[in-house]
């Protein structure tokens, strides 16, 4: 089979470049039939019995098991028993070894109604109790759904900037939390505590409250004095981040996080509660209490470092790369279009965006910009020499290193970062935005990655496509950048948050701190390194010379794993891959999409190269194929930074669907379930039926 000078050579790329509080922990009583709610009900109904032929109904005194066996009982009811002479209570007493006469009928009415009159006492006391307990837990409720009302006003008094309603709303609730606090506070609630089974669920409350009171008091009202005078809507507005806004956010994340960590740490330590509303209402405010503790110190990492990266501090210059995932690689796509952005004081300006292809660097080769041995051996030194094929390999952090050298090198200037992202995370963001025109078309939330990354090939001669794909490219963004301050906070970052996971968004620091908080956030897209959270990586990169990848889609399933003796665990993996473009779709295109490699069989081939990264610590084995043609490069395996790399080539027709299976072990010191990182395809948009690749952790 014929092999053009760039494709696969030594493994399987070839060739060189053209131009080279403390807690009360209650009495815990065994469980008891009776369940607590009918308890509360006939200690409230024992409350309310006058009648000696009336009595709580359900109700049977409880014996504490240590009370249970079977012991004499002596009659001390008299208030001078005990200083009788020792030989007159043996005379009298009918359980003694000797015997003696049984004492008088009498004498046991007598101590009857003692009992009785005890009993009473205790029924009256218990449905007190009961009666106020119920009264207070109304009471509650009512001021529960008052507080849930002003929740709402909380929140929109912030995104609105009203301080005066920030403020006031914030003390209305602390002081109906302290109110709450104070009413499970009360002796009532105290001896509620120590009745079994009740007392749990009485104590969790109480616990409960006291933390909510925490975090209100030391969190909340802090923190809503602070914002006063912010808001929310205007935090991004006129294409700019208000810097100053910022900084008060990333204060106020700062200063609320011990209240909200107390208040996590003491609910945690509460015992578990019974009745199933007080469940429910635990798991309603218990929840997002836990959430906001493992969330704001990961921030706190972060925030503090944002407004230095958005020019705070003076200007930030970064690289745009826009991928074309109609052209696979390994991070999502061939950097069709690749520009500047400044930002200075929170204001974001656009450089002109060029053709990717034209960036090849200047007056150096890949050997002196640093590319190893073993990155050539898997990716060739294209990953160095031209900016278009710096992503072949899926470590991002050395895509973006050699991209800013090129760059640089023939541009001039210095950079502090590079950011990737694709035409579907720009659909997302216009879905935000709204749409723009450029060419004539209106491209949008719902046609802006079919258009820029396929029906534009059809309808523009080639020499078009590559300036229209730069000039929507810029134009999305100036759209974004100009509608800023309309997009909901909420909306932005769960744009970029999905993005992120499916690994359209990449971001890479010069700034080593700056850097490991995109660690952090998920966007650094760089091969992991923690062996106790394995990820496996399945990347995929175009070789055909075209715009054929639009056709691609694959799949990857993980089962659930077994333990091996060593702690490690093995996990069969199969991976799809599908092209789906058949001979009369191929016929309806033009050779720019189907493709040049000289290694293609008919118009349909796909000729892709394929790296299977294990976790870290782990391995990959038993490796299967089917359909797919590994001729160009058989499956064999190469090192990259002290892991084995499973690699191969093959060629793909149109209509099959090809399959991969193997073994992936991860490391003993492995704590997490195995997850999978992939590169991200059109198939999200294209609408291919192989299900989007598996991004949840296996189970």
């Amino acid at each position: 089979m014929t092999t053009n000078e760039q494709s696969p050579h030594g493994n399987h790329f070839a060739g060189s470049l053209p131009n080279q509080q403390v807690n009360h922990t209650p009495y815990q009583a065994p469980r008891y039939t009776q369940s607590t709610e009918s308890f509360m009900a006939a200690s409230s109904a024992g409350s309310k019995s006058t009648s000696g032929n009336q009595r709580p109904q359900g109700v049977r005194p409880q014996t504490h098991p240590a009370q249970t066996s079977q012991q004499p009982t002596r009659n001390t009811a008299h208030p001078q028993a005990a200083n009788r002479p020792a030989t007159r209570v043996a005379a009298q007493d009918p359980y003694i070894p000797n015997g003696q006469p049984p004492r008088k009928h009498g004498a046991g009415k007598k101590v009857g109604i003692v009992v009785a009159v005890i009993l009473v006492a205790l029924l009256a006391f218990g449905g007190t109790l009961g009666a106020l307990l119920l009264k207070d837990a109304k009471s509650i409720m009512g001021q529960s759904q008052s507080m849930m009302a002003e929740v709402g006003t909380l929140k929109e008094a912030l995104k609105n900037g009203d301080g005066d309603t920030l403020n006031a709303t914030a003390s209305s609730l602390a002081g109906q939390v302290g109110d709450i606090k104070n009413t499970v506070d009360s002796p009532a609630w105290t001896v509620a505590s120590f009745i079994p089974v009740l007392g749990d669920d009485v104590s969790y409350a109480r616990g409960l409250i006291t933390n909510v009171d925490t975090l209100v008091q030391h969190g909340l009202v802090p923190a809503c004095s602070g914002l006063a005078n912010f808001q929310l809507s205007n935090l991004m507005q006129d294409g700019a981040i208000n810097i100053d806004m910022l900084n008060t956010l990333v204060k106020t994340f700062k200063n609320v996080e011990p209240a909200v960590t107390t208040a996590a740490e003491g609910i945690k330590e509460l015992p578990e509660p019974h009745i199933g509303k007080l469940k429910e209402l635990s798991a309603k405010i218990s929840g997002p209490i836990d959430t906001a503790a493992n969330m704001i110190p990961k921030v706190n990492k972060i925030a503090p470092l944002l407004p230095g990266m958005l020019g705070g501090d003076g200007p930030r210059h970064y690289l745009l790369m826009a991928q074309n995932n109609s052209e696979l690689r390994s991070t999502g796509g061939l950097p069709g279009s690749v520009g500047t952005m400044t930002i200075d004081q929170g204001k974001l300006e656009l450089g002109e965006f060029e053709s990717g292809a034209d960036i090849t660097g200047k007056n150096s080769s890949p050997a002196a910009r640093g590319v190893t041995p073993e990155e050539v051996a898997l990716y060739s030194d294209r990953v160095a020499g031209r900016i278009t094929d710096t992503n072949i390999n899926p470590d991002f952090p050395r895509v973006a290193h050699f991209a800013s050298m090129l760059w640089c090198e023939q541009k001039g200037g210095s950079l502090d970062g590079v950011v990737m992202i694709d035409p579907i995370f720009l659909q997302y963001l216009l879905g935000l935005t709204g749409g723009f025109d450029a060419a004539g078309i209106n491209v949008n939330g719902d046609n802006a990655a079919r258009m820029l990354i396929h029906d534009a090939y059809n309808t523009m001669p080639v020499a078009m496509t590559d300036k229209f794909f730069s000039a929507a490219a810029a134009g999305a963004f100036n759209s974004v950048l100009s509608n800023l301050g309309n997009i909901g906070m909420t909306d932005l970052l769960g744009v970029i948050e999905r993005s992120a996971k499916e690994g359209r968004f990449l971001v890479w620091m010069q700034n080593p701190d700056e850097e490991s908080a995109m660690e952090t956030l998920g966007f650094a897209g760089q091969i992991k390194t923690d062996e106790t959270k394995p990820e496996l990586g399945v990347f995929f990169s175009d070789e055909t010379w075209s715009k054929i990848s639009w056709y691609f889609s694959d799949n990857t399933v993980v089962d659930e794993g077994a333990k091996n003796p060593d702690g490690s665990t093995t996990y069969h993996v199969t991976t799809t891959m599908q092209n789906h473009l058949t001979p009369g779709e191929a016929s309806k295109q033009v050779d720019y999409i189907t493709g040049y490699h000289p290694n293609k069989r008919n118009i349909t081939d796909m000729f892709m190269h394929l790296f299977l990264i294990p976790p870290a610590g782990g391995s990959i084995s038993n490796v299967q194929t089917t359909v797919a043609d590994f001729s160009p490069q058989a499956i064999t395996t190469m090192p990259y930074n002290g892991i084995q790399i499973t690699t191969g080539s093959y060629l793909l027709n149109g209509g099959d669907t090809a399959t991969i299976s193997y073994d992936v072990t991860t490391s003993p010191k492995a704590t997490e379930p195995l997850t999978v990182r992939t590169t991200p395809t059109a198939q999200v948009v294209a609408g291919w039926d192989q299900a989007a690749p598996s991004e949840a952790p296996a189970q």
